[in-house]
């Protein structure tokens, strides 16, 4: 005759609060409040499924019940302990929400909670999945809840506590479990495995740790599993072989492949994942788990958090230099919309090898304020489409020098640059037509300008600034700056001119728009410059932050994406040199 046998996760169920792992900030207030006979009539415990919620409650309906008091822990000696041990205590009724979600369940509830408890001190509903009953149930119970009998106590545990209504929430004291660390676990199945006397590797038990997801009682599932797997001692290769789990050296070995940047070898690899059976999703899961572990080395320069052996925390230490936390935050970017992608796909096997070339061949990520300063040395530079050597097809003829304007007033048009014949005008060479090596051409009377300094004596000095002529030839003043700086004059757009303190003309920004104010700061020098031949007199800026909605001001910044977007708009070539690189991703990034 076969013996009945009790899985592991019946046999160390928790018999006292101190053994509830990775939940004592619950068992402190528990035993507390029995230690100081202040037991609330309701309880609701909400958390993960396998933390102890259920356990906990079965505790505390021994405690309460115990014949040996005053207890703090119950005994589990006495006729009551053992009763409710067992399942068959006329004074605990457990109930699942699940089957018994309608309101005749719930009626019959209130009229037999009125009747006295048949042997023990209370009468005590354990109500599991409460989330599970109606609209119409909750109603039901919701006076009974708020004034019970004094013998009856409610101990309510569910899994999604936001389907549970309020009106129940405000009658109960609410215990939130949270999951089991992969540590607390690895203490748990260790003292497990002791005390059944099986040898196991560490690293296997690891697995499994990690397999459970924070749930105690799915570890401990599973670790009954592989024992009867094994019929003898628990390798790290059938547990994996097992649970269907990759070895995580499949992912080290992907790795490798981001410096070799074979289209080739990807390809295989990827071939090699479809054909090794594995489920896809499973599979980016882990790589996601992997670039993971390489974000929390380079960003805390440590592995103590990994949940990893110890042999592969070394592999991550010694290769998290060839990452930044950029791009890394950028590839788990890639494998978040990869999942959707697919579970949607009618041709996987295509979709995943799309998304490991991306992760290979994605460029190294460019913050926005770099992105910017190339932008503008680039224009300042120069640049050319065209291979070095050769002349540009659209335009062979040299180009000449902008010649010194005889007069400050006088200004050349702004859509010609002068040509060495006399009485013609030469179409102003852009970006769009002869590339940028002719704009450092037709400025390079421009180029001293971070060392400029006002020449006053060059420069009217018997005019009073006036604010509103100031706000008069403001757009004419941003469009020079567009001239040489395209960057620049988007975020100088963003400001106002605000007042004049001492021939100092104050820009004022909006709160919101500090990024704006810092870059044009960083470039004030190429403002005053511009600033002071338009309107021939000596003049310093200034920035202020205010609220344009307070002051009256109607002006909505942009975003620095939106005035990126603007750029990319406005000037092809930018515009290609951004999409080349795809720095405009990265920049948000």
């Amino acid at each position: 005759m076969l013996m009945s046998y009790i899985v592991l996760a019946r046999k160390w169920r928790p018999m006292v609060f101190e053994d509830v792992i990775g939940q004592e900030h619950i068992t402190r207030i528990l035993t507390n409040a029995l230690k100081n006979n202040r037991v609330a009539h309701a309880y609701i415990f909400a958390g993960p499924r396998g933390v102890g919620k259920t356990s906990t409650a079965r505790l505390l309906a021994k405690s309460v019940n115990c014949e040996n008091q005053p207890a703090v822990n119950p005994c589990n000696e006495c006729a009551s302990c053992k009763s409710i041990t067992e399942g068959h205590s006329m004074d605990v009724i457990e109930i699942d929400g699940a089957s018994n979600r309608g309101i005749d369940e719930i009626r019959n509830l209130r009229e037999n909670i009125r009747f006295s408890p048949a042997s023990s001190r209370y009468k005590i509903y354990i109500i599991d999945e409460v989330h599970m009953l109606t609209k119409e149930a909750f109603n039901a119970l919701l006076k009974t809840l708020e004034e019970p009998p004094p013998h009856a106590i409610f101990i309510f545990a569910t899994t999604e506590i936001h389907r549970v209504p309020l009106t129940i929430l405000s009658r109960c004291q609410r215990f939130d479990f949270k999951r089991i660390s992969v540590s607390r676990m690895l203490e748990m199945l260790n003292k497990i495995v002791q005390a059944e006397k099986i040898n196991v590797n560490d690293e296997a038990l690891l697995l499994i740790a990690r397999k459970a997801d924070g749930s105690m009682r799915d570890a401990e599932s599973i670790l009954d599993q592989m024992i009867a797997f094994s019929s003898g001692d628990l390798t790290v290769e059938q547990v994996r072989s097992s649970l269907g789990l990759i070895d995580q050296e499949v992912y080290f070995e992907f790795t490798d492949l981001f410096h070799d940047k074979d289209s080739a070898a990807v390809l295989k690899y990827a071939s090699q994942i479809v054909s090794s059976g594995h489920d896809l999703i499973d599979f980016i899961h882990g790589l996601q788990e992997h670039f993971r572990n390489f974000l929390l080395t380079v960003a805390l320069k440590s592995t103590k958090i990994l949940d990893v052996a110890d042999h592969f925390k070394k592999r991550y230490e010694e290769m998290a230099a060839g990452f930044t936390d950029r791009d890394l935050i950028h590839h788990l970017q890639i494998l978040g919309e990869a999942e959707q992608q697919l579970k949607y796909s009618s041709f996987p096997e295509l979709t995943l090898e799309m998304i490991l070339l991306k992760l290979v061949y994605k460029p190294a990520s460019v913050d926005l304020e770099k992105l910017l300063s190339a932008i503008e040395k680039t224009e300042n530079s120069g640049s050319s489409d065209t291979p070095a050597g050769k002349k540009n097809d659209v335009n062979t003829e040299p180009q000449t020098e902008l010649p010194e304007p005889k007069s400050r007033k006088k200004k050349s048009p702004p859509d010609t640059l002068f040509s060495g014949e006399k009485g013609r005008a030469a179409p102003l060479q852009t970006a769009d037509n002869r590339g940028f090596s002719g704009l450092e051409q037709s400025f390079r009377n421009f180029q001293d300008i971070e060392d400029f300094q006002p020449e006053e004596n060059k420069l009217s000095d018997d005019r009073k600034p006036d604010i509103s002529e100031i706000k008069a030839k403001w757009p004419e003043v941003i469009e020079k700056i567009r001239a040489q700086k395209v960057a620049l004059a988007s975020f100088l757009e963003e400001g106002v001119p605000y007042e004049i303190q001492n021939k100092r003309l104050i820009i004022a920004y909006d709160h919101s728009a500090a990024f704006h104010q810092e870059h044009v700061e960083k470039n004030s020098r190429t403002v005053e410059k511009i600033l002071n031949e338009e309107l021939n007199m000596p003049l310093r800026i200034g920035f202020k932050s205010i609220s344009f909605k307070n002051e009256g001001i109607e002006k909505i910044p942009r975003t620095p994406e939106e005035i990126i977007e603007d750029i990319k708009n406005k000037e092809p070539i930018i515009r290609k040199i951004i999409d080349m690189f795809d720095l405009d991703d990265k920049s948000r990034g």
